[in-house]
This record gives C-alpha cells, structure tokens and sequence, in this order.
C-alpha cells in the first residue's frame, strides 16, 4: 500500500500524454484546530482532488464546488493551492504516506482572521 502510495503522488508530479485518464484523491479530515484549539469533527470533512495528467491540471472538489489548483511538487509530499474569488488561501499538503494537512487562510467580512488546519488521511481511487 504504502508503495501505491508513493507511485500515486509521483503520478502528480509528472504528466504523461499517453495517460488518458484521470485520478482522483479522496481526502477525509477528522481533526482540526482554529484559535480555540484542537477538535475532532461532527462529520468527515471530504475534499477530493481529481487530476488530469493530459492536461496537467488539478481540480479540488468539495462542498462549495470544483476549482482548479497549482500542484506544487516536493521531495516526498505534493501541495496543492487554491485562491478562492475573494482572494482566501487554502493550501493541501500530502505527504507519499498519504498523511494530509488542509489549511485555510481566510479573511472575513470585515477583516477578521478566520484560521483552520485539517488533519486526515488519503485514499487514492
């Protein structure tokens, strides 16, 4: 598992015409932390990261619709970023243990920092 694992996240890092179709990550968040500290979540907070080797693009999609993402390669890990109309931040990291960190860097109405960290694991599907 581990090196299916390995394979899917060098998957993202390259794209390979002779690939035609896609793949999805499928991400399932469980804890999280804000200002007030660390929680476990009411319900698994999903995203799902559908990637198109032939166009080399990323799509993220979750509960507020898809977007496309920047895939940001690493040594052992791949991020992805999306800047939302607003001009929030979110950024997903996972690792080639498929270990997984959401953050959101948010802004509300106002001015008010709104922070938040996911915590949780990936499947490959």
């Amino acid at each position: 598992m581990k090196f299916n694992s390995l394979l899917f996240i060098v998957f993202c890092f390259v794209s390979s015409s002779a690939i035609a179709s896609t793949s999805t990550l499928e991400c399932v968040y469980k804890k999280y932390a804000d200002p007030e500290g660390i929680h476990v979540t009411k319900n698994d907070f999903i995203l799902r990261y559908l990637i198109d080797p032939d166009a080399d693009k990323v799509y993220v999609l979750g509960n507020n619709g898809s977007n496309e993402v920047v895939k940001v390669p690493g040594n052992d890990h791949v991020s992805f970023l999306e800047a939302t109309g607003a001009g929030n931040v979110m950024v997903t990291t996972i690792t080639n243990t498929m270990d997984t960190v959401h953050s959101r860097n948010t802004v509300g109405f106002g001015g008010d920092l709104i922070p938040s960290q996911y915590y949780g694991k990936c499947t490959a599907k």
